[in-house]
């Protein structure tokens, strides 16, 4: 049984929420996807229905990084279960280059209405795509180095990335609730927005933990090897 801080049950249930209305859509768009209809309360999109293979493979990917990487905050179930944490994370890289490189393809080949991607959004999503790969990847590499600080932040802000459409609905509601649905312009910046004010929580998420780092106790996991190890890892 691991009992978790106040703080670890604050991230873990912020983080879920937080991915609670892309999961639910994105896995009913996959049942709609595999039963050939399309439901009731999922609005019907042509380009989806015709193509359908890359955005299966982007919510094969994005629904469970951002559901267990929500679990690879928690410090207490890093010390209990080191193996976990390594297994989780390896399944973590996978994910999220899937979602990452399935939402490139998207972007680029799928023909969007301006109402729904202009020009900005259209360059902010392959930043955003490729930003993520890149994340991962030199998240990767510190590891296996053996340089965890800068492998925690490569992977807080590869997840921050990830977690954009959680955040998006977050930035949308208030103008759909006092303008109405945002489209053109408005919805590129909206959406942009949303990914900045992920990016900006976890430099600050990152700056913390490095200003914290030297009263941080040794966090016992050799993540290359699988041994013990006396290096600090405070997050992800």
């Amino acid at each position: 049984m691991i009992n978790l801080k106040k703080s670890e049950w604050i991230i873990l249930i912020g983080l879920l929420v937080l991915s609670f209305v892309p999961v639910v859509g994105g896995i009913s768009r996959l049942a709609e996807l595999e039963l050939g209809t399309v439901l009731e309360f999922m609005p019907e999109n042509p380009r989806v229905q015709s193509v359908p293979i890359p955005v299966e493979f982007h919510l094969i990917g994005s629904i469970p990084y951002c559901i267990l990487g929500a679990f690879q905050f928690l410090l207490s179930i890093r010390r209990k279960y080191p193996r976990w944490h390594r297994i989780a994370g390896r399944i973590l890289v996978c994910a999220g280059m899937v979602s990452a490189l399935s939402g490139l393809w998207m972007t680029h080949y799928y023909s969007f209405p301006d109402s729904l991607q202009g020009n900005l959004l259209y360059f902010v999503r392959i930043i955003v795509g490729v930003s993520m790969t890149m994340c991962i990847y030199w998240g990767v590499s510190s590891i296996i180095k053996k340089r965890i600080a800068q492998h925690q932040a490569w992977m807080i802000r590869a997840y921050a990335l990830g977690q954009g459409a959680g955040t998006q609905v977050l930035v949308a509601i208030p103008w759909m609730v006092t303008v109405g649905e945002p489209s053109g312009f408005t919805r590129d910046i909206l959406m942009t927005a949303a990914w900045v004010i992920n990016i900006a929580v976890a430099e600050w998420i990152i700056y913390k933990l490095k200003r914290g780092s030297h009263n941080a106790r040794p966090d016992p996991i050799d993540y290359r090897m699988g041994h013990r190890d006396s290096t600090a890892l405070d997050s992800l």
